[in-house]
């Protein structure tokens, strides 16, 4: 009895073993592609060894294995002539996020001309395709971490086709790259050329703006939940201060000028209590 439950516990622990390095292995194909996968088996058993550093928590690590396959240069990202490449992103947000996220991630890369082809909202999950006519496939290492600015987690990538790559991703925490975060009791400076502020703030209170030259401005305040979604709008009286009620559920604020934003690039004093 005792030498059929080490047997058997032994084929159990194989088991394990193998469904875990089918799961990497699998993911290697998908990425590269059967033939370079074949060609390559040899070098990409010692660069991927031990199979455990490239899982969390019983799942993929897709950035550790993106990053190995692209450091050894087993990754091509680079097409023989310019074609059309679609990105493919699909998370558990609303669209406003999703898109203003890549639109973020995507500019900061270089990207100025893409087009999103494919909207698609369903049961809270948004799906969002861009094109663009390219040589080269957009690089997922930097766009991981651009992503990731926004506050999302991509948790797996996965090649449809040569050129065409779907992103997972996890909404963690949602953010806005250059915002301010603004606790209760904060008393700030900030300054932003474009003259649009863009506020994260901590909780309920009273908010109190004054432009920092003492020069008169039209304040628009626009609310937002987490998603982004706009809670509320409101333009008030022209002067060089305001002093106005947080909404309820709102996570980010957007402070511009009705009439003209550099009447405020010069920053704004924000006190939050």
């Amino acid at each position: 009895m005792k030498r059929f439950m080490w047997i058997f516990a032994l084929c159990v622990g194989f088991s394990v073993a193998y469904s875990a390095e089918s799961a990497l292995d699998t993911k290697i194909i998908n990425l590269i592609g059967e033939a370079d996968y074949n060609r390559n088996k040899s070098f990409i058993a010692k660069i991927f060894t031990p199979t455990s550093n490239f899982y969390q928590s019983g799942n993929l690590d897709i950035y550790r294995v993106i990053s190995v396959l692209q450091n050894n240069g087993l990754l091509k990202l680079k097409f023989s002539a310019p074609q059309e490449f679609s990105a493919v992103f699909v998370a558990q947000t609303t669209p406003i996020i999703l898109l203003k996220t890549i639109n973020q991630s995507l500019s900061t890369m270089g990207y100025s001309y893409w087009i999103p082809s494919e909207a698609v909202y369903e049961n809270d999950t948004t799906k969002i395709r861009i094109s663009l006519n390219t040589e080269h496939i957009i690089d997922p290492i930097i766009l991981i971490n651009e992503i990731s600015k926004n506050g999302f987690v991509v948790v797996n990538i996965n090649r449809s086709k040569q050129n065409e790559w779907e992103y997972s991703l996890s909404l963690a925490n949602s953010k806005i790259p250059n915002s301010t975060f603004v606790a209760k009791g904060n008393n700030l400076n900030i300054y932003e050329v474009s003259g649009q502020y863009w506020l994260e703030v901590g909780g309920l209170g009273r908010l109190e703006v004054q432009s920092i030259n003492n020069k008169n401005f039209n304040p628009k305040v626009v609310f937002f939940d987490k998603n982004l979604n706009v809670l509320e709008i409101q333009e008030l009286s022209r002067g060089q201060k305001f002093d106005i009620s947080i909404v309820d559920n709102t996570k980010f604020i957007k402070i511009s000028d009705s009439v003209l934003n550099s009447n405020i690039k010069a920053g704004l004093n924000v006190r939050l209590k």
